[in-house]
C-alpha cells in the first residue's frame, strides 16, 4: 500500500511497475516526473503541481501487481 509520505525512489524501487503511473504525470507537471521528484514525496508532488493526492496515490496502488 502507497502512503503520501513514501518518495518516489521508494515506491519505484519496490514496485517497478508503477513507473507508467509517473510518467502519465509529465505531461501535466511539465517535466519528467521520475527524473525530477525521485526524492519527492508523493504528497510533496501532489502539492508542488496541483494535483488530486488521492487520485495519484489511487493509481499507482492500481499499478501495483
Amino acid at each position: 500500500m502507497i502512503t503520501k509520505e513514501m518518495t518516489v525512489l521508494e515506491i519505484v524501487e519496490k514496485h517497478p511497475e508503477t513507473e507508467d503511473v509517473f510518467r502519465s504525470y509529465d505531461d501535466i507537471t511539465g517535466k519528467c516526473v521520475l527524473c525530477s521528484c525521485l526524492f519527492d514525496t508523493v504528497e510533496k508532488i501532489s502539492l508542488d503541481y496541483n494535483l488530486d493526492l488521492d487520485v495519484l496515490i489511487h493509481g499507482i496502488n492500481s499499478a501495483i501487481i
